[in-house]
C-alpha cells in the first residue's frame, strides 16, 4: 500500500490536535500549570495527570472550566496528591549546584539593583568609588553569598560544612570592614564614574551566573550509599530539620536494626536519607514545631533589623520611609503566611 504525503500530513496534523490544548482551553491549561508548577510533582507524573486531563476534556466535547471547575482549585487538590518527598529534596537548595547558582545569582542580581538605586538616590548618574565603601558593599555581599552556600549545604543535610562556610565568609566579611575602617572615609579610586555602566558591571555577575544555572542539568537523588555515609546523612538530616536529639537517636537505632536484621544495605530498604529524615521530620510534632518558630522570628526579626538600619543611616533619602514601611510590612506578614502551619494548631 503506497501511503501519500497527503496522508501523511493529516495524520501528523490529527495527531497535533489529539495531543495539545484548543484554543478555547489554552488558558484553563496555562492557569493550571503555573498552579502547579515548582510545587514538587515529577515531571513525568504532570506530564501523565495533563494527558488524562487533556484526554476527558476532549471526550467530553466541553470547555476544561465547565468539566473540571476552577484550574486552581484542581492544581492545588493534585498537588495534595501527586507531590512527592523525593522530588521535593531533589528541587530543594541541596538538591545539586543548580538550585545554590541559581538562588546565588538571583541574590547578585538583587543587590546590584539595589545598589544601583541607592548611587542614583545619593550621587546622580555619576559617582566617586570610595575604597572604603567598595569593602564594605563586599562585606555584605559576602555575608549574603555565603548566607546562600549555607543554606543549601544545610539542606543538604551538612551541618558541618555550613559550619565551616558560615565561618569562613563572617572572617570575610569582618576583615572587609576592619580594612573599611582603617583606609576610612576620602580614599577615592576613580571619580566620575557613570552609573549606567557601574550597573552594569554590578549586574553582569548575577545574570551569568542566572544564566549558567538554566543550563545546568536537573540533578538526581545519589542511589549506591554505603552505610556508613548512609546513616551519617540520615542523622544530618534529621538534626537540620530540628529533629531532637534523643528521636534522632531512636530513629538511628531502628535503621540500623532493621539494615542487620534484613540483611540487605540502609539505601536499598529506606531509599535516599534526606527524604526520609524530612517525611519523619514532618511527622514529628516537636520539629514542626521548632521549625515554625525559628522561621516566623527570622522573618519578623530580620526585616525589622533591616528597617532599624535603614532609618538610622537615611541611606535611601527620600524613598528612607517607603522603604522602612514595606520592611515592617513584610515583617507582619510573616506570621500570618506560616499561621495555618503553627504548632498549637490541630493538624488533619
Amino acid at each position: 500500500m503506497v501511503v501519500s504525503r497527503y496522508d501523511v500530513d493529516l495524520g501528523m496534523e490529527q495527531m497535533t490536535e489529539s495531543t495539545t490544548w484548543s484554543d478555547e482551553d489554552r488558558a484553563w491549561h496555562e492557569r493550571y500549570r503555573r498552579s502547579i508548577t515548582g510545587r514538587h510533582v515529577p515531571a513525568d507524573v504532570l506530564a501523565g495527570r495533563e494527558a488524562e486531563l487533556l484526554e476527558a476534556v476532549q471526550r467530553a466535547g466541553v470547555p476544561a472550566e465547565e468539566l473540571l471547575g476552577d484550574a486552581a482549585v484542581l492544581a492545588a487538590e493534585d498537588v495534595a496528591d501527586l507531590a512527592t518527598v523525593e522530588e521535593e529534596v531533589r528541587t530543594s537548595a541541596g538538591g545539586g549546584p543548580r538550585p545554590a547558582v541559581r538562588d546565588a545569582g538571583g541574590t547578585l542580581v538583587a543587590m546590584a539593583a539595589v545598589a544601583v538605586v541607592l548611587m542614583v538616590i545619593r550621587g546622580g548618574w555619576a559617582v566617586d568609588l570610595d575604597l572604603a565603601r567598595l569593602l564594605v558593599a563586599a562585606a555584605v555581599a559576602l555575608l549574603f553569598l555565603g548566607w546562600v552556600v549555607g543554606r543549601a549545604l544545610l539542606s543538604a543535610g551538612r551541618p558541618v560544612s555550613t559550619a565551616g562556610v558560615l565561618v569562613a565568609v563572617g572572617a570575610f566579611a569582618l576583615g572587609c570592614l576592619a580594612s573599611a575602617a582603617s583606609v576610612g572615609p576620602g580614599y577615592v579610586l576613580a571619580r566620575g564614574v557613570p552609573v549606567p555602566l557601574l550597573g552594569v558591571g554590578l549586574l553582569a555577575p548575577g545574570v551569568v551566573a542566572l544564566v549558567a544555572a538554566g543550563r545546568i542539568p536537573s540533578g538526581t537523588l545519589r542511589a549506591g550509599w554505603d552505610d556508613a555515609a548512609w546513616l551519617r546523612r540520615f542523622r544530618d538530616g534529621l538534626r537540620t530539620r530540628l529533629v531532637p536529639r534523643v528521636t534522632v537517636r531512636g530513629h538511628v537505632a531502628e535503621v540500623e536494626q532493621a539494615v542487620r536484621a534484613g540483611g540487605t544495605s540502609a539505601g536499598d530498604e529506606f531509599g535516599h536519607p534526606l527524604v526520609l529524615a524530612r517525611r519523619l521530620a514532618d511527622a514529628d510534632r516537636t520539629a514542626r514545631a521548632r521549625h515554625w518558630w525559628v522561621s516566623t522570628v527570622t522573618g519578623v526579626v530580620a526585616p525589622l533589623i533591616t528597617a532599624t538600619l535603614v532609618l538610622a543611616m537615611d541611606s535611601w533619602g527620600a524613598l528612607t520611609v517607603p522603604v522602612v514601611v514595606v520592611l515592617v510590612l513584610g515583617a507582619l506578614v510573616t506570621p500570618v503566611v506560616g499561621w495555618d502551619d503553627r504548632p498549637w494548631a490541630q493538624r488533619r
